[in-house]
């Protein structure tokens, strides 16, 4: 797949870097008159010193100043130049889409498993930047599609699509089912982006709410955590969101934890603090991400988000219930309960989204 993203930041601070350590000017001896050869007095040495490294500092402070501004500068032409997504589409007829709302889009986060072929966690990200507001909608992994899979639930359809891509198209088709609309984007995000990104922040305060320890050498995963307020690194904080197999309702209990933990990540991060290291946080998401947005749409959700009150941040679960199929455990979506919950914080169209229009499995 090629990735919509250039790297012409990280390229230009360094270019910057390598110029202002190639110019740098160098320290030339100094001509000594036949006065100055005679031996100093201590006290001659140390203001001579002192005048050295006042200098040496002066130098380096206009090298620091000089790649300050520059990078302000490149911060600001990316912030100011971000591009909304709008490549979804609600399709009320074979000739007519429905009418977008002005500033909204949503966009599909999936975390994909050690493998790389099932998404264990799946995120409807609906953002409205004219009101300020953000909304994060859990979609269980086990939830009934009607795809024609070994095991019809919808971690199952980036794998049946063969991965990456492909994979994540087939996704899409499957989340459209369930929403009503084809969402504006997507990205992929594998584990070590995850993890470089919760340690580029500085960790994550976190109540864990119980103990959690889970080995699985198949997929390098072993969690050993305690419960009780901590500061996770990133390797903690993966085990946390994937952590499952010691809750009673395994999925639907991870969904919960996942939400609190967002909860928590929104409280900690979205802080004007944190803006300079947007663009160095949308690059890491970019090298360890599929999507098909560009950079300037990742920009402009980055922008959106630190501008969005945190109090107006809605973090919900795809209304449904967990039920038994010829053995197997399925998440069954309320279709009902799901067109009201979408109309009243994830709709980026002004047609009103109908259960008619969702193709769920009951």
């Amino acid at each position: 797949m090629e990735k919509r993203w250039d790297k012409s930041l990280e390229e230009l601070i360094d270019d910057t870097k390598t110029f202002l350590d190639e110019h740098e000017p160098e320290q030339q001896p100094r001509e000594e008159t036949p006065e100055q050869r005679e031996l100093p007095t201590p006290e001659a040495r140390r203001a001579d010193r002192q005048r050295r490294n006042k200098k040496r500092k002066k130098r380096k402070a206009l090298v620091w100043i000089g790649l300050l501004l520059l990078l302000i500068a490149a911060f600001a032409v990316w912030f100011f130049t971000a591009g909304q997504p709008t490549g979804g589409e609600m399709r009320l007829d074979e000739e007519t889409c429905a009418e977008r709302k002005a500033g909204t889009c949503s966009v599909l986060l999936a975390g994909t498993d050690e493998g790389g072929m099932r998404t264990d966690t799946m995120l409807l990200l609906h953002l409205d930047a004219s009101a300020r507001k953000a909304s994060l909608i859990s979609l269980p992994r086990d939830t009934y599609v009607r795809g024609n899979y070994g095991v019809a639930k919808l971690n199952s359809a980036l794998g049946a699509g063969g991965g990456g891509e492909e994979g994540m198209q087939e996704l899409l088709l499957q989340v459209t089912d369930l929403i009503g609309y084809r969402p504006d984007g997507y990205a992929l995000i594998d584990l070590d982006g995850f993890v470089d990104m919760i340690d580029l922040l500085g960790g994550i305060k976190f109540d864990v709410p119980q103990d959690m320890y889970y080995n699985d050498p198949t997929q390098d995963l072993h969690i050993d955590l305690k419960a009780g307020m901590q500061r996770l690194n990133g390797e903690e904080a993966m085990g946390v969101v994937r952590y499952r197999s010691g809750y009673a309702p395994a999925d639907l209990r991870r969904v919960e934890v996942q939400r609190d933990f967002l909860k928590a990540a929104a409280e900690q991060y979205l802080n004007i603090v944190h803006l300079p290291k947007a663009p160095l946080l949308v690059s890491k998401f970019a090298a360890s991400t599929t999507t098909d947005l560009t950079s300037g749409n990742l920009m402009w959700i980055a922008r959106t988000l630190l501008s969005c009150d945190r109090e107006q941040i809605q973090m919900q679960t795809l209304p449904g219930v967990p039920r038994m199929r010829s053995g197997v455990s399925y998440y069954l979506v309320n279709a009902e309960e799901a067109a009201q919950l979408l109309n009243e914080c994830a709709n980026p169209y002004q047609t009103e989204i109908t259960a008619d229009m969702l193709k769920v499995r009951g």
